[in-house]
């Protein structure tokens, strides 16, 4: 890619994070430079990141209705699936999936509660109380 065809933004207000773009100069050399995301990247980030917050609103309100355990709403929250979730909390993927039954997460143990608020980096409390 040409110096040209890859602007590098200056301007910080287009993003908080700085990143390293790759061209070649008018010789033919290979060059490194440093700058902010565009609007193009800014836009896309931020429609992923809407649809990110969606799903995970929509999780709330799941387990606000009872049709879903917290499990779900702290999974949506961190972006993790049961395959990441298992491999945390050291529970086998049928087992979470199961767990994601109010009735069945409500008679999990203080141990199994334990495993899920150490993956999700949380207290027990939080764990079964959504806000």
């Amino acid at each position: 890619m040409e110096k040209e065809a890859n602007p590098v933004y200056k301007n910080q207000a287009y993003g908080q994070f700085r990143e390293l773009f790759y061209s070649y100069d008018k010789d033919g050399k290979f060059e490194k430079r440093v700058g902010y995301h565009g609007e193009p990247d800014r836009v896309t980030l931020q429609q992923a990141w809407d649809l990110f917050n969606d799903r995970i609103e929509a999780a709330r309100q799941k387990v606000k209705a009872g049709k879903a355990s917290p499990i779900l709403y702290y999974m949506e929250k961190t972006l993790v699936t049961p395959m990441d979730l298992s491999m945390h909390a050291g529970i086998i993927v049928w087992r979470i999936k199961r767990h994601l039954k109010p009735k069945v997460f409500n008679r999990l143990g203080e141990k199994t509660l334990k495993k899920y608020a150490e993956a999700f980096n949380i207290t027990i409390d939080q764990l079964k109380n959504v806000d």
